[in-house]
């Protein structure tokens, strides 16, 4: 119907719309490939612009920051240094000078060492007629002595200043200065310093010189590039053909210049990326018919297959299975295939799993709550009473008080969890109605830290082993200690945990029982002797703590009575714990 809305019918399969993906895709990423081919040019141009810069600037900087420093040391000897202001200030016979100049050239080419970038140092001791030069120029040392000796007549190198100049055809650059009565400086072979800077060597269409404020062009390969351009570098950079980058050393009548051919440069570059907007319209070609023939093969025909599996078992027909075979559908279809199958064989065994789970649930519960009233106790508790004299009536009331209390717990007890302080209650309770049974033949302990009173524990779990205290330690004539103490187990890099340490005095279990429960909780394999209370508390914490609890028995090598030691997280109903549904 018209103005319905439903899509065309090639539009509802997952195929037809991973083809249509695939075209609507492959020629935009064609077309952006050539576009973008373009801007990767202009932006590695700016890119390769900023790092000429930063490059140009940085070696400057480190270049005037050398030569600051070189002048500051020069002037530090001169006004500091006791031997270089004896020489600068009186005059010395021969054998003075002698001794002093082998000891001043010394520091002087000490200082050298720590500035390889200069390649000549100099001072000159006018009143001792003294000129004393370290270092390698690079140039004859007669011509640089004879620079230094005309500079020095010079009125305006009394102060600091520097100049480039041209010695045998090389490029130097010289500073001089003055303190008191002694002319030192420095001078710089520009060839070399360009080597220092690690500019000398750079890839084609780039070309690194220094020249002077008045723009004259120092070193030996700016002028070999400008000849062969047959122009000046502002002819070159008005006629585009290159692009000039420049930085001044202010004071020091230099800069250093590097001229950028950008088609030489991206000449490698240009090439490879109209190669590869070749490639990508030829691909374009190519690919579209390889991937719709690829998603038919590899795609398309396991799906539809998984897809008539789904419309099988949808059908009612559980039994039925994909046939698997790796190699006409592809790994990740194999494994779905197996997958389902494997599911589908699952789904059998599902509610038989589930039912026997719940059954074993149920059966742990039915013999926790057949523990709860045990009929010879209750007998007992009668004869108790049933023997007490009238005269006796505060034990009667006593007794009655104990026991009464002891059944609302057992009968009230329908929660998972119990508080501990109501658990250690019951115990201590339970221990008074057995202390009338049994009277004077054993005392009882029964302590817990009060932060851990309202911390959750199931539900008579304690009195099945205060009870196995009693039956195999309790002997006529033979008093014994019952301990049952909880607090902090704090292991690091742990949560604090509960523990509940029940130990007697008395003779304990034997060896052989206490393997009988070592058994059964590896192995849950029910021990013959053992005992349904010991069985069930333990089948009890596995089944509310999976992997988050330990119980273990043993014997003290200082007393016989048995040990038996409970750890459990630690957890308050008033925290919101999903099972924290407690007795009342």
């Amino acid at each position: 119907m018209a103005g319905s809305g439903r899509k065309p019918m090639m539009f509802q399969s997952t195929i037809s719309r991973i083809v249509t993906v695939i075209i609507a895709l492959v020629l935009p990423i064609n077309i952006m490939t050539l576009v973008l081919s373009n801007m990767v040019l202009q932006k590695n141009k700016e890119q390769i612009s900023g790092e000429i810069q930063n490059t140009l600037e940085h070696s400057m900087d480190s270049l005037g920051d050398t030569l600051k420093r070189v002048t500051r040391k020069q002037i530090y000897l001169s006004f500091d240094d006791a031997e270089f202001r004896e020489l600068s200030n009186r005059v010395l016979d021969t054998n003075q000078k002698g001794l002093l100049l082998h000891n001043v050239k010394e520091k002087l080419e000490s200082a050298q060492v720590d500035y390889p970038w200069v390649d000549t140092m100099f001072f000159h001791f006018p009143a001792n007629r003294l000129l004393i030069m370290t270092g390698y120029p690079g140039v004859s040392t007669q011509e640089t002595r004879k620079k230094i000796e005309e500079a020095i007549e010079k009125e305006q190198y009394k102060e600091l200043a520097w100049e480039s100049m041209d010695v045998q055809g090389t490029a130097v650059l010289f500073g001089f200065s003055n303190w008191q009565n002694t002319d030192f400086g420095v001078m710089l072979n520009l060839e070399r310093t360009l080597d220092k800077l690690n500019l000398s060597d750079h890839k084609a269409g780039r070309t690194v010189f220094f020249m002077n404020q008045k723009g004259t062009v120092l070193t030996r390969k700016g002028r070999e590039y400008l000849e062969e351009k047959g122009k000046t570098l502002e002819a070159l950079a008005e006629s585009g053909s290159c692009q000039v980058f420049s930085v001044d050393l202010p004071g020091y009548d230099l800069k250093l210049v590097e001229a950028v051919e950008w088609n030489k440069l991206n000449e490698n570059l240009s090439a490879t990326i109209i190669l590869v907007q070749v490639l990508s319209v030829l691909m374009t070609l190519l690919v579209i018919p390889l991937l719709l023939w690829y998603v038919r093969k590899w795609i398309s025909r396991p799906l539809n297959r998984l897809v008539g599996a789904i419309d099988k078992i949808e059908g009612g027909d559980l039994e039925y299975r994909i046939a698997t075979d790796g190699a006409s559908q592809g790994r990740e279809f194999e494994q779905i295939n197996r997958s389902f199958n494997d599911m589908m064989e699952q789904v059998k065994d599902l509610k038989i799993d589930v039912y026997e789970k719940e059954l074993e649930r149920k059966n742990i519960r039915m013999r926790y709550l057949s523990q709860q009233i045990q009929p010879h106790f209750i007998l007992n508790a009668m004869n108790i009473l049933y023997s007490y004299e009238p005269e006796e009536y505060p034990l009667i009331q006593k007794m009655i008080l104990c026991i009464s209390k002891y059944f609302r717990y057992i009968v009230k007890v329908n929660a998972k969890f119990v508080e501990l302080g109501q658990e250690m209650e019951h115990i201590q309770n339970y221990f008074e109605i057995q202390k009338a049974r049994y009277p004077g033949l054993f005392f009882s302990i029964v302590e817990y830290e009060e932060s851990l009173k309202k911390a959750l524990l199931p539900p008579l779990l304690v009195q099945n082993f205060a009870e196995n205290a009693i039956k195999h330690s309790l002997k006529i004539g033979n008093k014994i200690t019952i301990f049952v103490i909880t607090d902090y187990c704090r292991e690091e890099g742990k949560e604090d945990r509960m523990r509940i340490r029940l130990a007697d005095t008395g003779a304990g279990m034997s060896d052989e029982l206490l393997e009988k429960i070592e058994v059964f909780r590896q192995a849950g394999i029910h021990q013959e002797g053992l005992g349904v209370g010991i069985e069930n508390s333990i089948e009890r914490l596995k089944f509310l703590y999976p992997e988050e609890t330990n119980i273990r028995f043993w014997r003290d090598e200082h007393y016989s009575g048995t040990n038996v030691e409970i750890i459990l997280p630690v957890h308050f109903a008033q925290g919101g714990w999903e099972h924290a549904d407690i007795v009342d």
